[in-house]
C-alpha cells in the first residue's frame, strides 16, 4: 500500500471513530429513551409513535425537492475551489428553498391528513395527529437546509455536537411528557425534537455562513431571486428526493400492513427489532454521508480515485462491523429486556436475522454514493425504486411465510439482491470494480456473522453459547489483525 492509500485508509478510520464514537453515545440515550418508552407505553404506544414518527419523515421527504443532497454537492464543490462567494450564494439558495419547502410541508401535511389516517390505520379517527405534527414539518425543512451546509463545508465536530445535542435533547423532551400524558405526548414530542434539533443547527449553521437579511423591504423580491436560482439545484435534487420519499414511503407501507394484516402490536414488534438492528447499528454509517459522501463528490470525475474510496470504505465498514454483529445477535437474549422490556422479546429472532442485513448494507451504501457524488438522476431513481420494491415484498413475503422472524429474512435478502443489482450495473455504467480481495474479504465476514445467527438455532445453551462466543472471538480477531496490518502500511 503506497502512502497516498495509507493516508485514504487513516482518514477514514480516524473520520469512522470520531463520528462512531458520538454515535455510540447518541445511541446510549437513544436507548434509555427507547427504554422510557416501552415501560410507559407498551408494544402497541411504540406501534402508533413509530406510524406518526414514519408518517412525518415520508411526508419530510416528500416535499424537501432534495436540498439536503444537492446542496452538498454544489457547497462541496464551491470549497473544494476557494470559492467563499459561491459558498456564500450556495447557502442563501439553499436557506431560501429550504424556507419554500417549509410551507410546502406544512400545507401537504395539513391537507393530507384524513387521507394518510385511511391509509395507516383501521379503526379510530388520527387526522388530528397528523394535523398538529405539520409545523415539525418545517422544522424539520430548515434542518435540513442548514444540516446539508455544515456537510458541504466539512465540518464534522459542529456535525458531531449537533447530533450529540439532539440525542440528550430527546431524552429530556420524552421521559417527563411520557410520564405524565401517557400517549398524548406523543405529538408534542416528534414536534418539540424536531424544534430542539433545528436550533442547534442553526446555531452551528449561522456562526459558519453567516445570513444576510439585508433591507427588509427587499427580502421578498430578493427571496424570488434565490428561488430562480436554486432551480437547476433542485432540479437535481428532485431525483434524490424521489428516492428518499420512496423509501420512506415503503416503511410506511410495511408498518400500515402490518398493522392491517395484524395490529398495532405487531407493528411495535416489527419496529422495536428494526431499531434494534437497522437504525442503531446504521448510526454507525453515518460517516458515510458526513465524510465519505463529501469526499467522493470531490473526485466524482476520476473514476480510479472512486474505485479506492469504495474499495477502502467498505472494508472499513466491514472491518468495524462483523465483530459488533457477531456480539449482537449472540447477546439479543439479554439485549431486549434490557433495553425494552419482556414483551418485547417475541422481536428477539426477527432482529437476529436482521442482523446480516446490515453486512450486506455496510457494502451497499458506498456503491450507492457513487451514484449521488455523480449526480446520476436517472440511474439512481432507477436502482433505489427497483430496491424499495424488493424491500417491500421481501418483508411482506417473509410474514406471510414466517411471521415476525420471516420478516428479518425477507430485509436481508431484499439488501443482499441490492447489493448484487447495484454493483453489477454500476460496473457497466461507470466502471466500478471491485477487488478480488475485498470480494473474499464480505465472504468471510459475511460467514462468520451467518454462522454466529445459525448457531442461535442450536438447542442445547452450552453448545449455542460456546459456539457463538468462539465464532464472535474469531471475527474480532481477524478484524483487529486486519485494521492493525493496513495501519502500519
Amino acid at each position: 500500500m503506497d502512502s497516498n492509500k495509507n493516508n485514504i485508509y487513516t482518514q477514514i478510520i480516524k473520520y469512522t471513530g470520531i463520528l462512531g464514537s458520538i454515535q455510540g453515545i447518541s445511541v446510549m440515550t437513544g436507548v434509555i429513551r427507547n427504554k422510557i418508552t416501552a415501560l410507559l407505553l407498551g408494544t402497541m404506544g411504540m406501534g402508533l409513535m413509530s406510524l406518526l414518527n414514519t408518517t412525518v419523515i415520508f411526508i419530510s421527504q416528500a416535499t424537501s425537492m432534495g436540498i439536503a443532497f444537492s446542496g452538498v454537492r454544489e457547497i462541496a464543490a464551491c470549497k473544494d475551489r476557494g470559492d467563499q462567494g459561491g459558498v456564500e450564494r450556495c447557502a442563501a439558495i439553499i436557506r431560501a428553498w429550504s424556507v419554500l419547502t417549509a410551507l410546502i410541508g406544512i400545507v401537504v401535511c395539513a391537507l393530507s391528513s384524513k387521507w394518510i389516517d385511511k391509509l395507516t390505520f383501521t379503526w379510530g379517527d388520527h387526522s388530528l395527529h397528523y394535523l398538529l405534527l405539520s409545523p415539525s414539518l418545517a422544522l424539520m425543512a430548515i434542518t435540513a437546509g442548514e444540516t446539508a451546509i455544515l456537510k458541504g463545508l466539512h465540518r464534522l465536530k459542529a456535525l458531531a455536537v449537533i447530533q450529540m445535542i439532539s440525542a440528550f435533547g430527546a431524552l429530556v423532551i420524552t421521559a417527563p411528557l411520557l410520564y405524565f400524558f401517557n400517549m398524548a405526548a406523543i405529538v408534542p414530542i416528534i414536534t418539540l425534537i424536531a424544534l430542539a434539533t433545528m436550533l442547534a443547527t442553526i446555531f452551528y449553521s449561522f456562526s459558519t455562513v453567516r445570513p444576510r437579511i439585508g433591507d427588509w423591504r427587499h427580502c421578498y423580491a430578493r427571496w424570488k431571486k434565490l428561488i430562480g436560482e436554486g432551480l437547476p439545484m433542485v432540479k437535481l435534487g428532485l431525483a434524490f428526493v424521489s428516492a428518499m420519499a420512496m423509501g420512506s414511503a415503503s416503511e410506511l407501507i410495511i408498518r400500515a400492513y402490518l398493522n392491517v394484516k395484524a395490529d398495532l402490536d405487531t407493528v411495535g414488534l416489527y419496529n422495536a427489532g428494526y431499531l434494534l438492528a437497522i437504525t442503531y447499528a446504521g448510526l454507525f454509517l453515518t460517516s458515510l454521508e458526513s465524510d465519505y459522501y463529501p469526499r467522493l463528490s470531490a473526485v466524482n470525475n476520476d473514476i480510479k480515485k472512486i474505485n479506492e474510496l469504495v474499495n477502502y470504505q467498505t472494508e472499513v465498514s466491514l472491518t468495524l462491523i462483523s465483530p459488533m454483529m457477531c456480539a449482537f445477535i449472540l447477546l439479543l437474549p439479554a439485549i431486549v429486556p434490557l433495553l425494552f422490556s419482556a414483551n418485547f422479546n417475541s422481536a428477539i429472532p426477527m432482529a437476529q436475522a436482521t442482523a446480516l442485513t446490515m453486512m450486506c448494507k455496510s457494502a451497499c451504501l458506498p456503491v450507492s454514493y457513487v451514484m449521488l457524488a455523480k449526480g446520476d438522476s436517472r440511474i439512481f431513481i432507477c436502482l433505489e425504486s427497483l430496491s424499495y420494491l424488493m424491500t417491500i415484498a421481501g418483508v411482506i413475503i417473509g410474514y406471510n411465510i414466517g411471521g415476525l422472524t420471516g420478516t428479518g429474512v425477507g430485509l436481508t435478502a431484499a439488501y443482499a439482491a441490492e447489493l448484487t443489482v447495484n454493483s453489477i450495473c454500476l460496473h457497466f455504467r461507470y466502471g466500478l470494480r471491485h477487488s478480488g480481495k475485498l470480494i473474499t474479504y464480505f465472504a468471510l465476514h459475511m460467514a462468520m456473522v451467518g454462522a454466529v445467527y445459525a448457531s442461535t438455532y442450536i438447542p442445547d445453551n452450552v453448545t449455542r453459547w460456546s459456539i457463538g462466543i468462539g465464532i464472535t472471538a474469531v471475527c474480532t480477531a481477524y478484524s483487529a489483525k486486519s485494521l492493525k496490518s493496513n495501519l502500519r502500511r
